[in-house]
């Protein structure tokens, strides 16, 4: 156990508290980083190297296995405090939940917030009531600190502890080892009092004198077994240090550390070890050595351990949290809880990412650290020359790759999978061929066996390559090789008898400038195969008897509201798995934007949904629908799509539709007008013939003139013979002229709505020219016995119009109100109040944490067919 591990309890996060936990680790780091460069001598980075790599195997191993035991003997205190409990599980499935807890903890301690979410989700999933895991987590929490207390008030009271050189920050360093030894008295005497452990649940009892005397000294334990970690690792280093004063030392370092908020104390810890054990006199590569062995084997072997072992555990129980957290939001133990659930559920796949970016490195570090290459010799023994510089070059270059292929784990692409892995097993023999790196085959062959552990969470099929988070991943490869050219190019010019192509054990520069054509040579194959393998697909739009697919399924079930728009052909066609289900999209940047809800059977609509998410999250896009209707917003929110207001669609009964009353005015005065004005109505099913199309194109393109427009899509009609061909038109003719038409949506399934899409009209039409085109299409739709007629949307209406609505769509209220210069949100709206329509709400469904203003400007680029044009007007 280390200081990273302790502090499993958070408050509620404030913006001071946050700024906090960021300056607070890195003062901590700057003082020490100070400290160590001021106080210590000339370090010879040479020397350590050579000490790491002369360490033997097999005492490495058993290094290794004595590590990993003391990490899982921290489990001790979670058994002891489940049994005072009484919860109800098997010793061996405790061990391991608290294994890979402590695990995390100890390397990505997050403020405790880790190891406590960990146990959270572990102990809720095994059936463990929420008072008593919280108590076990709080428990766990106060018992850890209790044996550091213990040794650093030890170490006071003997007055051998080492501090801080210098008088301010020695004072300061002893004030808080100070108060450091008095955790233990006060954890003795406040867990006796109710009102201070009042988070107990009411019927358990406080925690009896045996409990408290059991847990500080398993918490004793923890910490000597930790502490004894580190002596072995310094001793087989060659540092000669006695356990009194590494015992000494180790407190005191630890407390720093933990105080310092840094994961691990990483830095910390290590930077005042290192100037104790400095003034102590011991040779600083061979204490520098036993803490770089010391963080492999305490740290990052049981992380790839606590990996493994809880191999989806996260993502598995990920519902549950989500459903959780108000619950436990209220709870004392439990501000550490707000760490996002999305972090717990992908840290496991974004550290494998870590570790195999960390695969590449190591191996082009090995190929550019001049002691690593004294192992040829040892190496020529066995294998030839030729197979030596041969597996040296080769392994630049899968070096190189690894550094890219980690893009693809994080991105959770499944063909950058199966490239790791086999890139991974060739680099472990190369690493054995090339000098027998025992220790570099094993840790890659380890990152491939954790890989193996997640196989399953690997299921995108292509990613973003323009995205922040891939750059970020380029940066980082860019900077690794980088750093590697400029170490062969300052090895070559510091070597006055290079010569490129000379091949034996010690030139190492000529050896390491060959590499650079091998690195550069692993950056070209990699950005060829990122460019090709994992480039997302473009959709492809449908075929004519696809189309008539679609129409089949809508006839039989229901089209929607917008089941007609799919046969303007410009949008793909998604089919759940069994073909029972369609759903209709346009694609816009990384988006897949379905037009309204799938259509399909009732049983096979809720799937598509889900089919549908999965299919976007394959591509590493985003899936949003966009003007979902009232009645299926519960299907939607049931799989974490979040809601924002579009408008209000309205809606007629057509049997509640005449021209008499007031109610129907406008539309009575213009059929009565149409035969003083000579108008006639026609409604024509298709096929139609060419002069009728001519005739139709000629007002579309009369009206676009008009006002200055161009042709839309997506969710907008448009002029295009093939759409017009799947509907009726109907025409409004002046004499024996065509002055204006619109296509006309028949209804599809039981309880399908009819519409118009299109209307257009010349502008010397008379004035009552669409008015009555719109009366006669709603009486025809009544004479086939129609059930509804869609007046279309009014944008924006009613959308944020309480001050509890969400400040999105307080925001678009606004634009409702005030936006009628552009747009006459208000007139729309009044005009289809006259027909005192059934208003039914208009939503977009977008997954949780996508900008919304961004979504919108997206789907208006995709109504106006693409960003050039949507900047065009």
């Amino acid at each position: 156990m280390t200081a990273a591990s302790t502090g499993d309890t958070a408050a509620p996060s404030s913006p001071r508290r946050n700024v906090l936990r960021w300056l607070v680790p890195l003062g901590f780091l700057g003082l020490t980083g100070w400290l160590v460069w001021r106080e210590l001598e000339s370090f010879d980075l040479t020397q350590v190297q050579r000490t790491l790599i002369a360490v033997p195997t097999l005492p490495a191993i058993g290094i290794a296995v004595f590590a990993l035991l003391a990490v899982a003997l921290t489990g001790l205190v979670d058994l002891r405090i489940a049994r005072w409990l009484g919860i109800d599980l098997r010793r061996g499935e405790l061990l391991r939940l608290a294994l890979i807890a402590n695990a995390l903890a100890n390397t990505i301690s997050l403020s405790g917030a880790m190891g406590a979410g960990v146990r959270f989700i572990g102990l809720t999933g095994r059936g463990v009531d929420l008072p008593r895991a919280a108590t076990l987590i709080g428990m766990q929490a106060l018992a850890l600190p209790l044996g550091l207390s213990l040794l650093v008030g030890f170490s006071l009271v003997s007055g051998s502890l080492p501090l801080l050189p210098g008088t301010a920050t020695h004072w300061l360093a002893l004030a808080v080892l100070v108060a450091a030894s008095l955790y233990l008295p006060l954890y003795f005497v406040l867990t006796r009092q109710r009102r201070v452990m009042r988070w107990l649940p009411p019927e358990q009892a406080l925690p009896s004198l045996r409990l408290r005397l059991e847990l500080s000294a398993l918490s004793l334990l923890d910490w000597l077994l930790a502490a004894a970690t580190l002596y072995i690792c310094l001793q087989v280093s060659g540092a000669a240090v006695t356990p009194a004063e590494l015992l000494l030392a180790f407190a005191g370092a630890s407390v720093l550390g933990l105080v310092s908020l840094v994961p691990g104390g990483l830095g910390v810890f290590d930077g005042l070890l290192l100037l104790a054990l400095g003034q102590a006199g011991h040779d600083q590569a061979a204490v520098v050595s036993g803490l770089f062995l010391f963080r492999l084997s305490y740290y990052l072997l049981p992380l790839f351990v606590g990996l493994y072992l809880g191999s989806g555990l996260l993502v598995d129980r990920l519902p549950q949290l989500t459903r959780l957290r108000e619950r436990l939001a209220g709870h004392p133990l439990y501000g550490l809880l707000q760490l996002p659930a999305s972090l717990l559920a992908d840290l496991g796949i974004r550290l494998l990412a870590i570790f195999t970016f960390a695969a590449g490195t190591l191996l082009l570090a090995s190929a550019a650290i001049p002691a690593l290459h004294e192992r040829l010799h040892a190496a020529g023994a066995y294998l030839s020359l030729l197979t030596l510089e041969s597996s040296y070059w080769l392994s630049v270059v899968t070096g190189v790759l690894l550094l890219g292929l980690a893009r693809g784990i994080d991105g959770r692409v499944r063909v950058a999978y199966r490239l790791t892995q086999f890139v991974l097993a060739l680099s472990a023999l190369l690493a054995l061929a090339k000098g027998l790196h025992y220790g570099e085959a094993l840790f890659l062959l380890g990152v491939a066996l954790l890989l193996r552990s997640r196989k399953s969470a690997f299921s995108q099929r292509a990613m973003h390559l323009g995205s922040f988070t891939t750059a970020g991943w380029i940066a980082g490869l860019a900077t690794v090789v980088v750093v590697f050219f400029a170490i062969g190019v300052a090895a070559v010019l510091g070597d006055d008898s290079f010569d490129l192509f000379y091949v034996g054990f010690g030139e190492h520069s000529s050896r390491l400038a060959r590499g650079l054509v091998a690195a550069a040579l692993g950056v070209a194959i990699y950005l060829i195969w990122q460019s090709f393998a994992v480039r997302r697909p473009l959709p492809a739009l449908p075929p004519r008897a696809e189309l008539e697919e679609a129409r089949d399924l809508y006839r039989r079930h229901s089209g929607g509201e917008f089941g007609h728009m799919t046969f303007m052909g410009d949008k793909s066609l998604f089919w759940a798995g069994d073909r029972q289900a369609v759903v209709a999209y346009g694609t816009i940047r990384d988006r897949l934007v379905a037009l309204g809800s799938p259509c399909g059977s009732e049983a096979a609509v809720s799937r598509a949904i889900l089919d549908f998410r999965r299919f976007a999250d394959s591509q590493d896009r985003v899936p949003v629908f966009y003007e979902v209707l009232e009645p299926e917003l519960s299907r939607f929110h049931d799989h974490g799509f979040d809601l924002f207001k579009l408008g209000e669609l309205a809606t007629i009964r057509l049997d509640e539709f005449s021209l008499s009353g007031k109610r129907w005015e406008d539309l009575r005065q213009a059929v009565n007008r149409s035969t003083k004005e000579n108008l006639r109505f026609e409604l024509r099913e298709p096929p139609f013939d060419t002069a009728l199309l001519a005739d139709v194109e000629r007002v579309s393109d009369t009206w676009l003139a008009d006002k200055g427009s161009s042709e839309k899509g997506y969710s907008l009609g448009r002029f295009d013979a093939a759409y017009l061909e799947w509907g009726p038109l109907a025409l409004v003719y002046h004499d024996e002229r065509l002055v204006a038409f619109a296509n006309v949506l028949p209804p599809y399934g039981r309880n399908g709505t009819a519409s118009v899409d299109l209307m257009r009209h010349v502008p010397d039409a008379p004035r009552s020219s669409m008015d009555f085109l719109f009366a006669r299409v709603m009486q025809w739709a009544q004479e086939q016995k129609f059930e509804r007629f869609s007046l279309g949307m009014a944008p924006l209406s009613n959308v944020g119009a309480n001050p509890y609505a969400r400040i999105n769509e307080r925001l678009a209220s606004l634009a409702f109100r005030y936006g009628n210069s552009r747009y006459n949100y208000q007139g729309i709206r009044r005009y289809k109040e006259k027909f005192r329509p059934d208003w039914t709400g208009s939503y977009l469904a977008y997954p949780r944490g996508v900008w919304v203003p961004g979504l919108l400007v997206d789907v208006a680029a995709l109504v106006a067919g693409g960003y050039r044009r949507l900047l065009k007007g």
